[in-house]
């Protein structure tokens, strides 16, 4: 198989070499770069960019976006970010545009190429240089001399962890900086700094009250970031704190009335408890809490901002979990791991990996809705979770709807979804 894939290789160069004696390398779009040079190369390398569930094309989001992510028996293995022929991959932005995704995405390989040139980047490397989250490098003249590196690359290989067990030999994978870990670790510390802020300025509450109001305000500020990464709402919190700091009051009053002001403005869209008035709304903060708290859930702290719009449900669920299981009763006080895992118990708290909820959807659902023959079939379906909890079963299980849907020629607009979540969702 590598025999022929190295010849096929070899054509390849040789179809390229010629384009470019030819000058014709300068008219290549993008698009033609990655239909010309791109998915043949990978398509050698044993990728069927025929097969929806091996290639997926990743949509933009929020700015950014990758041009493909490769799977392997449904896990994500590696995202790649494509570019026209002759771009120059070592553009501080071109790379960060791939890692970032990846990272964001809990994924530890990115790959970004022109044909041309070929970069493969540890995305969950601790290192704070790009320099230092390089793997491999190639240049097209050398994907025959280092075929076998060049492998690694290979469906073939991405089975057999092969990349994974030669980047541990040279200690480029021994060490990751996840985004769960690193998420985790940042709302533990919002916490801590709104909790001994509420607790120094609002001496007369209750500190159990001043942990819920926490927890209460945390909550809406995970998702206004979402809201603004997916576009549902414009930037809020960031040109909030600009705002204050412009007014030249910066020293004098706190941002955080303005935020709960915001809070109001977003009860009247929304209509959901999330925003319903309570008593954190009228505490005091003038300890820059507030500012300290929009820096940290904009992921100012991290080499890479956070994009909560691609931030996988599976990280955000592993996050939650701890999170509810982590109560502060006064400044600076932590529970131990174990006392965690007991409260997380006693109380049902668990978050259920995205893999195990679409097995369970597609096991339970599938059989039912392959009886289905019409649209209307499809109408009288009638779901439950009674402990929907976060809603994670709800969710897959509207998704899987939808792909039913499609399957009968119906892509579901907007107004159909909310139909599908009303007269088929509950929970």
């Amino acid at each position: 198989m590598q025999k022929e894939a190295k010849e096929k290789i070899k054509n390849l160069i040789a179809k390229y070499e010629a384009e470019k004696i030819a000058e014709k390398i300068s008219r290549y779009s993008e698009e033609e770069t990655k239909r010309g040079f791109i998915e043949p190369l990978f398509e050698i390398l044993g990728w069927d960019f025929s097969s929806k569930e091996e290639i997926t094309l990743e949509e933009q989001i929020s700015g950014d976006r990758v041009d493909y992510g490769f799977y392997l028996n449904g896990r994500i293995k590696f995202y790649l970010e494509a570019k026209l022929l002759k771009a120059d991959l070592y553009r501080e932005d071109y790379a960060k545009q791939a890692i970032r995704y990846s990272w964001n995405k809990g994924v530890t390989w990115a790959v970004l190429t022109d044909f041309e040139g070929l970069i493969v980047f540890n995305a969950l490397s601790p290192e704070k240089s790009l320099a230092g989250k390089k793997y491999l490098s190639f240049t097209y003249e050398e994907y025959l001399t280092r075929f076998d590196e060049l492998w690694r690359l290979s469906k073939e290989a991405f089975a057999g962890d092969i990349l994974d067990k030669e980047a541990e030999k040279v200690g480029k994978k021994l060490q990751k900086v996840s985004v769960t870990e690193t998420l985790s670790k940042d709302l533990n510390e919002c916490r801590e700094i709104l909790t001994e802020a509420f607790l120094q300025w609002n001496e007369k509450v209750d500190p159990h009250l001043i942990d819920e109001g926490v927890q209460k305000l945390l909550n809406r500020l995970i998702f206004i970031r979402c809201a603004e990464d997916r576009e549902i709402e414009p930037h809020t919190l960031m040109p909030l704190i600009h705002e204050w700091k412009a007014s030249g009051k910066a020293g004098q009053v706190s941002p955080y009335q303005a935020m709960v002001k915001k809070f109001r403005e977003l009860d009247a869209i929304y209509n959901s408890n999330l925003f319903d008035e309570h008593p954190f709304e009228k505490w005091e903060e003038f300890s820059g809490a507030t500012e300290r708290v929009i820096d940290i859930l904009y992921g100012k702290k991290n080499y890479f901002e956070y994009d909560f719009s691609i931030i996988p449900a599976d990280v955000l669920g592993n996050v939650y979990e701890n999170y509810l299981g982590h109560q502060l009763k006064k400044s600076k006080q932590k529970e131990s791991p174990g006392k965690n895992l007991k409260k997380r118990k006693e109380q049902g708290i668990y978050y259920t990996p995205k893999f195990i909820v679409d097995y369970i959807v597609k096991n339970a659902l599938g059989p039912v809705l392959d009886k289905c023959k019409s649209i209307n079939d499809l109408q009288k379906i009638k779901i439950l979770d009674p402990a929907c909890g976060s809603g994670s079963f709800l969710v897959a299980a509207m998704n899987f709807l939808i792909k039913k849907y499609e399957e009968f020629g119906v892509k579901p607009d907007g107004f159909l979804k909310i139909q599908i979540l009303q007269n088929n969702i509950y929970g």
